[in-house]
């Protein structure tokens, strides 16, 4: 009906709540036919899920709310909502909660002027080049089930089994998963139960595919891993998988065993019920890490998953007493590897200051499956930077790195020295500074990371030489006003830009915010107008025009009679 009413209207929800097998928030059919998904940034999964189904020109944003907190979390809100591909940014209400933006004589807070800083500055030009760009959605694919959310429900309502159940706890779990993935540098979608029975997906664009506590998969469903698999996809998955069929029936018989060379024909009730606390060590080996898995599990409190599961064709790495916790199967061209324990300590680990064995697992699996993470980073010991995420744009033949210190933790308080390392060699530009960060091509600089400051870098083929500008020296009040900018690199074709171009009228040190405007580039060319009014103030104005990318900017001078 609102559609009717507005045929261009965005339609859809914003601001859900606590997600729980209650709630009916299925995200696949949430944004089916909706063109608005919008949630908390406090509510992680929530917008990781929308941004997978969402739908190709939805609105999609998050509230700041409490989360943004002080003026470091003010300042990256708007940047994590455009390094997450959103294209909006909200805030909650105007007056009546501690983080107001306006008091009651419309002055602004402090939280106002943070916010409002930082949204200019994406603003001014990155939003644009973003958001013509390709978000790289990351070579990791974890399921999205319903279905299973309900599964681990029942589970805590009619079985013991710890860490391993509810639905509070399945969420944590595919959580957990996905931190592991962003800490390790690299990005992860999501595939809806339809994408894996249909096997929208293939070792090629996908090399890792993770089933968070899947207990419900169907015999169809098993046939696309195990295809999947032998094609050289690597499997993860927890020994809860498969233990229902795909509407939620107890097996009795495991249809993953063989592929995960495992043998967990242990009982129901062994299955359902966690095992013994303990402690292990993880030595070995994951085919296709040139080092070994060495990975010290001593002390490490785990509840695993099935305490009757044993390795047949599988190579058990580690056990809690005679239970294994961790077995790898090689099948055709690919790997199925089985994480019998739960994955939530990573959420204590990733934000302690040597990390973790639990992350490191996970990162082994990956790394055994050819996937790298965008850019390597080390602190000045040698050590990985704790919580950063790392975002990767494409367009044409340039490349955005987008760094983060995590939204949601405020762990390690202080910002870290990094030192990062590229693949390859490029001509890198800091587009939050405007300047390039050395001259010529380099692989490696250094850099500060915190939370109120993340930082963007443009990666291109070339060098941008100059912006130029045509346009008349002169125009009279009330006329439209018509130029056209183009960048230079050289001898070389520019591909797509956003030159920035502020219009300042006489004696103002503000730019004049209707005038003032973003101007795509394609191919580096690019036309504008100024709508001159008829009661504009005469005299000389001044513009200047900005390539957002590398920061290479000039001015010229418009009379206006």
């Amino acid at each position: 009906m609102i559609r009717v009413e507005d045929a261009g209207a965005k339609v859809g929800w914003d601001g859900l709540l606590g997600y729980n097998w209650r709630s009916g928030y299925d995200f696949t059919k949430l944004t089916d036919g909706l063109d608005m998904n919008q949630t908390y940034s406090s509510h992680y999964l929530q917008g990781r899920l929308y941004r997978s189904f969402k739908s190709p020109d939805a609105l999609t944003g998050k509230w700041g709310n409490s989360v943004a907190d002080v003026e470091a979390g003010w300042h990256a809100h708007p940047w994590d909502c455009l390094f997450s591909g959103d294209n909006s940014v909200w805030w909650w209400t105007s007056y009546g909660l501690d983080y107001t933006p306006f008091c009651p004589d419309l002055s602004e807070t402090d939280y106002s002027k943070w916010f409002f800083d930082a949204v200019n500055a994406v603003r001014a030009g990155p939003g644009k080049l973003l958001l013509h760009a390709e978000r790289d959605r990351g070579p990791v694919a974890v399921l999205y089930a319903q279905r299973d959310l309900f599964a681990a429900a029942i589970a805590a309502e009619k079985i013991e089994a710890g860490l391993l159940a509810s639905d509070s706890n399945h969420l944590k779990q595919h959580e957990q998963f996905l931190h592991a993935v962003e800490d390790f540098g690299t990005q992860a979608h999501h595939l809806s139960v339809a994408d894996l029975a249909a096997g929208e997906f293939t070792p090629a664009d996908t090399r890792v595919l993770i089933l968070p506590l899947a207990s419900c998969l169907s015999d169809e469903e098993v046939s696309v891993l195990r295809e999947y698999v032998q094609g050289g996809g690597t499997l993860l998955v927890d020994g809860r998988a498969g233990l229902l069929t795909g509407d939620g029936r107890i097996r009795e018989a495991r249809p993953l065993d063989e592929l995960l060379g495992v043998n967990s024909q242990a009982g129901v009730g062994a299955v359902m019920t966690g095992g013994a606390n303990g402690e292990g060590t993880v030595r070995g080996t994951i085919p296709g890490v040139a080092a070994a898995v060495d990975l010290d599990l001593a002390g490490l409190s785990l509840e695993t998953i099935e305490p009757g599961l044993r390795a047949t064709t599988g190579t058990a790495l580690g056990k809690v007493g005679e239970t294994p916790i961790l077995i790898v199967n090689k099948v055709g061209a690919g790997l199925a590897v089985t994480l019998n324990f739960s994955v939530l300590g990573i959420g204590a680990e990733r934000i302690s200051a040597d990390g973790g064995p639990l992350e490191q697992i996970v990162g082994a699996v990956l790394k055994s499956a050819g996937v790298s993470a965008h850019c390597r980073m080390t602190r000045p010991d040698g050590s990985a930077p704790r919580v950063i995420e790392q975002t990767l744009f494409t367009d044409g033949r340039t490349r955005y790195l987008a760094l983060q210190h995590d939204f949601l933790s405020r762990v390690p308080a202080e910002g870290q020295d990094v030192r990062i390392t590229l693949p390859e060699p490029a001509i890198v530009y800091d587009v939050r500074a405007g300047r390039p960060v050395a001259d010529g091509a380099l692989a490696e600089w250094d850099a500060y990371l915190a939370r109120g400051k993340p930082l963007l870098y443009a990666l291109m083929p070339y060098t941008v030489d100059a912006v130029q500008v045509r346009a008349p020296e002169s125009a009279s009040r009330g006329e439209t006003m018509q130029l056209q900018v183009r960048v230079r690199a050289g001898e070389q074709r520019p591909g797509y830009h956003v030159v920035r171009m502020d219009v300042y009228a006489p004696g103002s040190d503000r730019p004049h915010r209707e005038y003032s405007q973003n101007i795509a580039c394609t191919g580096g060319t690019g036309d504008a107008t100024i709508p001159l009014a008829l009661n504009d103030q005469a005299g000389n104005w001044r513009l200047s025009f900005r390539d957002v990318a590398s920061g290479v900017q000039t001015q010229t001078a418009l009379s206006v009679q």
